[in-house]
């Protein structure tokens, strides 16, 4: 079985810039090809945190990650060959896009798609949001202080879709906040954005549907750690 590994190694770029207030954020590529499939995997590794361990463990957990989710593909597209339409191959790819990068905090979003046979493949979006000050990755629902938070996300929402109605026309499910654990978003300038993955409130093709919220709006009921991110 033919298989060609390139690993491209870009080192010292930022995915938006690099400025003395930011983690650098370094990437490399792993790229392979057998006869039934295709892999191209993007892999970041932060630089430039004080806490040196904090850092370590948080590039460790994203290399397991990606190395864990090629283990499985490879597994799976080896037992998919016979289902890829003639002339296509198995494919998996992975991107990461930064978001945020300021006031000691990270947004980055990984794209992962999977394509194992079918009409068409999978794309899911991971947030991956981290308070460098406080040395932890974060959810939702660590922003706020406030139970009151999820009724304002959910008006926001709502007076988005009555505002932006031709955007939002072809959802087939309210979205609704209940968990804010499991509640997908990252921030973007004064901006919290919440999204959900395809499928979640509409068809495959409508792709990811996103709710841009002013974060000076949710500033009465987030933390007073968080507040920052508006600067």
């Amino acid at each position: 079985m033919f298989k060609r590994l390139i690993i491209l190694m870009i080192t010292a770029v930022c995915l938006c810039g690099c400025s003395l207030d930011k983690i650098r954020i370094e990437k490399s590529i792993k790229e392979y090809e057998m006869d039934y499939s295709a892999v191209r995997a993007e892999v970041i590794q932060f630089s430039g945190m004080k806490n040196a361990e904090f850092e370590k463990s948080i590039n460790s957990e994203i290399e397991q990650a990606v190395e864990s989710d090629l283990i499985a593909f490879d597994s799976e597209a080896s037992g998919s060959s016979d289902k890829v339409r003639m002339g296509n191959k198995c494919v998996f790819e992975v991107t990461w896009e930064e978001k945020y990068n300021k006031n000691d905090f990270i947004s980055v979003v990984e794209e992962k798609y999977i394509y194992t046979g079918g009409a068409h493949g999978n794309t899911v979006r991971i947030p991956k949001n981290i308070d460098i000050a406080g040395e932890k990755e974060i959810k939702l629902a660590d922003l706020f202080s406030d139970d009151g938070y999820t009724t304002t996300l959910n008006r926001l929402i709502n007076e988005e879709i009555a505002e932006h109605g031709e955007e939002y026309k072809d959802l087939w499910a309210k979205p609704e906040i209940k968990d804010t654990h499991q509640t997908d978003f990252y921030i973007s300038g004064d901006k919290l954005v919440i999204f959900f993955q395809p499928y979640d409130l509409s068809y495959y093709a409508r792709g990811f549907v996103e709710f841009s919220l002013e974060i000076e709006d949710l500033s009465g009921y987030m933390k007073e750690e968080y507040r920052r991110l508006a600067v």
